[in-house]
């Protein structure tokens, strides 16, 4: 495996070297900022890391026909800051059918395998409570946030130029490393679902008919579903908090992993064209109702908040990510939802 070359690979089979690379390079993201001051509106001076929670707990996507293309539009921009810290780092991922205290025949470094257990001191932090280091004196946390001589805390003053008081990640699993949560078996009945969604107009989560009948059995919908376990199994996050934890992006790595897995598949050329990869659902209008919130999808929408600045969720706009573009960073005619293409992964899936 050759460090640098773009590829992006199950975390516990990359050297200890390069995931040391990596966890440095996103404790450097908290100390570098967007230009402007905390006190503007929309904020400035929001650190590179901070700015992930910002973009999804004010405009996440979930439930609908844009969930993995804006979330891949997510990572890659992830990936993108973190080649700007270290051009050959690439933003691997956690496999779903893997525990993540203990992944069998990792790399342990000079040519060394065993068991690697991805939350200790030295790389993603503590599997339960407050994740503690190396994030707690990186700051991506502050327990006396509000106090005298510390900054304001970020659930108070809504800013996101604050650090939270915590984060953590609730035991969800007791005693011994659990069986994962997913099988390869599951993993190959998602794969060989041949339609990306169910083209209907109404996709609500409370529905039992659909939860039932109409997400296991198409691509798109099942997926999300096991991506949704996958959150709790290892941390029982909500939407509008869980990229304050930078082990949220390993799993949004291998959520995206399937989807390139699917969208090379050799025998569906047509699902590398943003014209047919979507089916019935590419100019579709769909109402979706996630998390309690209805929205209107569809894959023809501009990519936001990045296009206008404006999140769902969000009671002021924000900068999005590129500060330069005009006066507000926001870079207008952001490119549709749909023309988002596959990364490299070491499955050969492109």
């Amino acid at each position: 495996m050759t460090l640098g070359d773009g590829i992006r690979r199950n975390i516990a089979h990359v050297d200890p070297s390069e995931r040391a690379l990596l966890r440095d390079a996103i404790k450097q993201l908290n100390q570098q900022y967007y230009p402007g001051s905390p006190s503007e509106i929309p904020p400035g001076g929001v650190s590179l890391w901070f700015k992930q929670d910002e973009i999804h707990q004010a405009t996440h996507v979930h439930g609908g026909p844009e969930f993995l293309p804006w979330h891949r539009e997510l990572t890659n921009h992830f990936e993108a800051l973190l080649r700007q810290i270290n051009p050959q780092l690439s933003l691997h991922y956690w496999d779903f059918k893997e525990d993540p205290r203990s992944i069998p025949n990792g790399n342990l470094g000079a040519g060394n395998t065993g068991p690697v257990n991805l939350f200790d001191a030295d790389f993603m932090g503590s599997p339960q409570g407050e994740i503690g280091e190396p994030w707690l004196s990186a700051g991506f946390y502050d327990p006396q946030a509000g106090t005298p001589g510390h900054p304001r805390g970020r659930d108070v003053s809504l800013n996101p130029a604050d650090p939270p008081m915590s984060v953590t990640r609730p035991n969800t699993y007791t005693g011994p490393p659990p069986v994962p949560f997913m099988t390869a078996a599951e993993e190959n009945r998602i794969l060989g679902l041949q339609n990306f969604g169910p083209a209907i107009a109404q996709n609500h989560q409370n529905d039992t008919n659909f939860q039932a009948n109409t997400m296991p059995n198409f691509f798109r919908t099942a997926w999300e579903s096991v991506h949704f376990k996958a959150h709790i199994y290892f941390a029982k996050v909500g939407p509008h908090f869980a990229f304050r934890d930078p082990f949220v992006f390993l799993l949004h790595s291998n959520v995206d992993r399937i989807f390139a897995m699917w969208q090379c598949d050799p025998a569906h050329p047509e699902r590398l064209d943003p014209a047919s990869v979507y089916g019935a659902e590419s100019n579709m209008d769909v109402d979706v109702l996630a998390f309690g919130v209805s929205s209107k999808q569809n894959l023809t929408n501009l990519v936001e908040p990045w296009s206008t600045g404006h999140g769902q969720f969000s009671d002021t706009d924000l900068r999005p990510w590129e500060p330069t573009h005009e006066n507000q960073g926001f870079p207008h005619d952001y490119h549709h939802v749909s023309v988002v293409a596959p990364p490299r992964y070491d499955n050969g899936a492109r």
